[in-house]
């Protein structure tokens, strides 16, 4: 277990919370288990803190957010909220995702204007975590966003900020030009889903991000990048076999090989059993050989 996540245990423990957490930046602790568009005040309800949403998943998604915070009775200190921002122009994004409407066909760059309609309609002061959803074309373009988001650190209205889907040349790239240092790279990342060359989805961004003390943060935990999709991960008979020696289900054990790996997660639920399961991560270990096994799946 390394020091960060040390770190955020005894935070959690200190705030008398139970959801372990790990030290993004001096200060600033981040659930190691988040939920991204789904239920979120069934989520709270049952036990989960950290909260996914972003401007292009639309107002709707993002009011969600907010009233589900509010209608929880929850403090604020105790929920963490992460938002993203777009990067535009970005050609090579817009063009990945075959020109969808979540591109830069629809946002056009003013980033302050971005983050101000962030808050306002998650009905927030603040976020934890404001994160650049994509790289620009060129860093001068992905400069002038993370230019605006430092602001945001400076001003108080994000306790931290950091990137997404930045393969490990842009890490390096970024870390060469940024006043304030990204706290967390969010990339799709998964058991058999860890090896692809682009939108920082391999174990080499994994490793640039260690070197640079940035917390990785996998969306698909549970192999959506995977080829075969989740459903190959979950029933692959070595995750299937490892799930039956710690009595834990396939997705707990595809969820476990990642936050052992002080890799935090954001994944998708609609029901309380999936909520309270994807939580039950902490009363066991998996062994270096079961580590190896599942890493080595492809």
């Amino acid at each position: 277990m390394s020091l960060k996540l040390v770190l955020g245990l005894i935070a959690a423990v200190s705030a008398a919370a139970t959801v372990p957490t790990i030290q993004i930046r001096p200060g600033v602790h981040m659930p190691m288990v988040n939920m991204g568009v789904c239920n979120h005040s069934l989520w709270l309800q049952n036990g989960g803190r950290g909260l996914d949403t972003a401007l292009v998943y639309g107002d709707a998604a993002q009011s969600e957010v907010g009233a589900a915070i509010r209608a929880s009775g929850l403090p604020r200190s105790s929920v963490f909220v992460t938002t993203k921002v777009p990067c535009c122009p970005a050609r090579q994004w817009y063009d990945y995702n075959n020109h969808s409407s979540a591109s830069c066909a629809t946002h056009k760059g003013n980033t302050s204007a971005d983050i101000k309609h962030d808050l306002s309609t998650l009905g927030l002061e603040y976020v934890d975590l404001l994160l650049m959803h994509w790289p620009c074309d060129n860093i001068e373009d992905t400069m002038t966003i993370y230019r605006a988001m430092e602001d945001m650190v400076a001003t108080g209205k994000a306790k931290a900020i950091g990137v997404s889907n930045f393969d490990a040349d842009h890490i390096e790239e970024l870390m060469e030009h940024a006043r304030v240092p990204p706290s967390v790279n969010q990339c799709g990342f998964s058991i058999a889903g860890h090896t692809l060359d682009s939108w920082g989805r391999n174990d080499a961004t994994v490793d640039k991000c260690k070197q640079h003390n940035i917390t990785f943060e996998a969306y698909s935990p549970l192999g959506g990048w995977a080829l075969g999709g989740t459903g190959r991960v979950l029933n692959d008979p070595v995750v299937k076999t490892v799930a039956a020696a710690h009595n834990k289900s396939s997705a707990q054990v595809a969820l476990k090989w990642l936050v052992q790996q002080d890799i935090v997660v954001v994944t998708s639920s609609e029901t309380a059993t999936y909520d309270i399961s994807d939580q039950q991560l902490w009363d066991f270990m998996l062994t270096d050989q079961e580590m190896t096994k599942l890493a080595a799946l492809k």
